[in-house]
This record gives structure tokens, sequence and C-alpha cells, in this order.
């Protein structure tokens, strides 16, 4: 009679859905959680790098509360978005409760534009170009963080705008209102002249 009984197997977690790996994390497995920040880890910090409000010193904290909040959390986990959507969500949680702090905050925002610089055919075309990204990190610097937030999801991540929506808990229109509101305010700021 066991011979007609098929062994017992675990699917690997790197085989089952996010949303088992959710249910698996709900039931205490580690190694659910490690393979969910094996697949959304990478997009998180590069959410977090381009929100510009964490401290390069204090990234990898972030990066870890989130991931401790999603295993804390899992378990209501209701399945109205996708897995990474929400993973996002909590990050944005995360980050709020960072930006809240006051002594983090002051020592939290960096250059946007931050990467190798272009060899440029002159001198006048580097310094036009440093010129240009040091009013487009000024404007971003300056969005509220409503705003920052929106735009930093929807055109740096090329999110869609209802999984913002879901992320930050507002109505598409809404983020559809930020994300114009963030765009006018970035063009104002670049196109100012010097001293005014």
């Amino acid at each position: 009679m066991t011979d007609n009984l098929l062994p017992f197997r675990r699917v690997s977690p790197s085989k089952r859905s996010d949303a088992l790996l959710l249910s698996a994390c709900a039931e205490g497995d580690r190694t659910a959680l490690d393979e969910l920040f094996r697949r959304h880890g990478d997009r998180v910090r590069r959410i977090l790098v381009r929100l510009r409000y964490i401290h390069s010193s204090d990234l990898d904290d972030v990066l870890q509360s989130t991931f401790l909040e999603v295993y804390r959390s899992c378990a209501r986990f209701t399945g109205r978005a996708a897995v990474g959507t929400w993973i996002i969500g909590i990050a944005m949680n995360v980050v709020r409760h960072y930006v809240r702090s006051e002594t983090r905050r002051k020592s939290a925002l960096s250059v946007v534009a931050r990467g190798p610089v272009l060899r440029q055919n002159g001198a006048d075309e580097q310094i036009s170009r440093r010129q240009l990204l040091a009013k487009l990190e000024a404007g971003f610097e300056s969005l509220s963080h409503e705003h920052r937030v929106v735009f930093t999801l929807c055109d740096l991540e090329e999110m869609k705008s209802i999984e913002v929506a879901r992320i930050l808990n507002i109505a598409e229109g809404t983020v559809w209102r930020r994300l114009h509101d963030a765009r006018q305010h970035l063009r104002r700021h670049v196109s100012e002249e010097p001293g005014r």
C-alpha cells in the first residue's frame, strides 16, 4: 500500500509564486522572505535611491526595515494588488517614517543626477549641462513629499498609475494630478533664469 504513495517534495522557494511566498512567510518561513527579497529588493532599493530622502549610509537599514515589515505584515496581505506593488507600498510607509525623523531629514537629501559625466565637445556644453542638472536637482528637492513620491514611481520607475494609486492608497486621478503638478514644477524650475 505504501508503494503507491508519492514521496513528499517541497517546492523550491524560487519556483513558488510571490503570493505563495507571502503565505509561507506568514507561517514563519524565512527562506520565503529571502526569496521575496531576492525578487523585489533591487527595485525597492532603486526607488529608495531615486527618492533622495535617504542618506546613503542609511539606505541598507531602510531596505532591511522594509522587508522586516513585509515579514510582520504578510498575514494581512489581501491580494488586492500584486505582491511587488504591496511591497513598494510598505517601502513608502517606511520612508514616510524615516522622513519624519528630524535628525535624519537634515542629512538625507543629495544630488538627483549622480552618475558619470558624459564627455562633451566643449567646456560650454559641460557647464550648461551642470547648470541644468543643478536646476533639476533644486527643483526635485523642492517638491513636496507627495509630489516627489508620485514623480519617482511614475516617471522614474515607470509604474502604472493604478499601481501607484494602490501603493499610496489614493485615487488614480489624484496620482495624475500630482504627477502633472510635479512635472510643471520641474519644468518651471529648469526654465527659470539664474538669480530669480
